[in-house]
Parts: structure tokens; C-alpha cells; sequence
């Protein structure tokens, strides 16, 4: 397991081509972070695959997406706490109070959501590296 499963996404790049491509960008981020949590964990966020999603998203008018994002975060702090990379950020209940607020805010808030989670990401790929790291015995 190394640090280079997760792709290292800027979570302003992440929010600025969001709001610049009208949310157009976001499929193609979550299909990065879809593929990203199942190298890492075997897994995708909710057991199905990123095109069986998208579409319950489409279908449901993006209620599902709160689901997803909600199942994101859940896993990502699921995965630092069962390998002991603490201290654990479980951003699943901002996630959903974003996603639900982005409703009256133009899908904004949903935005604010990727760019928190492509954040948590990041860190994660940061433990995991420097565990590699102590491991082998070299210091960061």
C-alpha cells in the first residue's frame, strides 16, 4: 500500500473548475475518486460502480449524491481509523448539511463538498506516505 494509489488533486483547482465549468468538472472528479478509493480499499463509496451512481444521481435529481458523499467520507474515515492513521476526520455530517444546503445556494455548496473531501484525500495520502516511509526507516 503506498501513497501514490491516491491521486493528489489542489482542492482549490477542485472548487475554482467546479464553479467555472458550471459543475461539469465534478463527474470527471468523482470518477477519479471513485477509482482512487477502490485501489486503496477494494471498494467503491457505496458497493456499485461510479456509472451505476451517476445515474441514481441523474435519476433522483442528485439526492443520491448526498448519499454518495456522505459514503465518501464515511469511508475515508473508515479506512484511517481501521489502520491506525489517526487522528480520524470524519467530514460525512458537513458533507451532508452541504450537499442538502446546495439546493438553495445553486449547487455552491456541493462544490465546497469535493474540494473538503479531495482535502481529506490528500492528508490520507500523506499518512500513508510518510507510514511508508517510517517503515523503510527513512525520515520525512
Amino acid at each position: 500500500m503506498t501513497a501514490a494509489i491516491i491521486q493528489r488533486r489542489e482542492p482549490a483547482w477542485v472548487l475554482i473548475l467546479s464553479i467555472v465549468t458550471l459543475g461539469f468538472y465534478l463527474p470527471f472528479w468523482y470518477h477519479g475518486i471513485y477509482g482512487d478509493l477502490e485501489r486503496l480499499d477494494g471498494r467503491t463509496p457505496t458497493g456499485h460502480g461510479f456509472w451505476l451512481d451517476f445515474f441514481f444521481v441523474i435519476l433522483t435529481f442528485a439526492i443520491y449524491g448526498i448519499w454518495v458523499d456522505y459514503q465518501i467520507s464515511q469511508q475515508i474515515a473508515e479506512f484511517e481509523e481501521r489502520n491506525g492513521l489517526g487522528p480520524v476526520q470524519d467530514t460525512s455530517i458537513v458533507a451532508v448539511i452541504l450537499d442538502a444546503a446546495s439546493y438553495f445556494t445553486a449547487f455552491f455548496t456541493n462544490f465546497v463538498t469535493s474540494a473538503i473531501q479531495q482535502d481529506q484525500l490528500n492528508r490520507l495520502a500523506d499518512k500513508l506516505e510518510t507510514r511508508v516511509l517510517t517503515e523503510a526507516g527513512v525520515t520525512a
